[in-house]
């Protein structure tokens, strides 16, 4: 049972990183930003969530699970990861301009970022 709702997740998580890049793809205009951004909220919930999951974590902070990631290196960086922690919790207030286009700005790096650990939690 726990392997196949696993899959499930992995199944919903390597979905979920497609369609962020395909976002990524498309032109920027206002509306992709804005889908963009909803995109990499999902992509960084997911990233955490699975990764407690997988690696059987106790913990449910986010900063403290990619802590742990990066001491098993899984990823490269857990300040890299805790700024896009950051980043997601700042996401309700992209209606500001400046926030939303700071954001946007980082969701190229975090496709990166994500790809690997997505491999690495796939490999664990």
């Amino acid at each position: 049972m726990g392997h196949m709702s696993n899959k499930i997740a992995f199944d919903e998580f390597e979905k979920a990183i497609k369609s962020f890049d395909l976002a990524l793809q498309a032109p920027k205009t206002d509306l992709n930003r804005d889908a963009t951004i909803q995109r990499f909220e999902f992509c960084v919930e997911l990233s955490w969530k699975l990764s407690r999951k997988t690696l059987g974590l106790l913990s449910n902070a986010p900063k403290t699970i990619v802590r742990e990631l990066a001491q098993e290196g899984m990823i490269d960086s857990a300040e890299k990861w805790i700024d896009y922690l950051d980043l997601r919790n700042l996401t309700s207030h992209t209606y500001k301009e400046e926030l939303a286009e700071l954001v946007y700005s980082k969701c190229r790096p975090f496709l990166d970022d994500v790809k690997k650990l997505y491999k690495n939690l796939r490999a664990y």
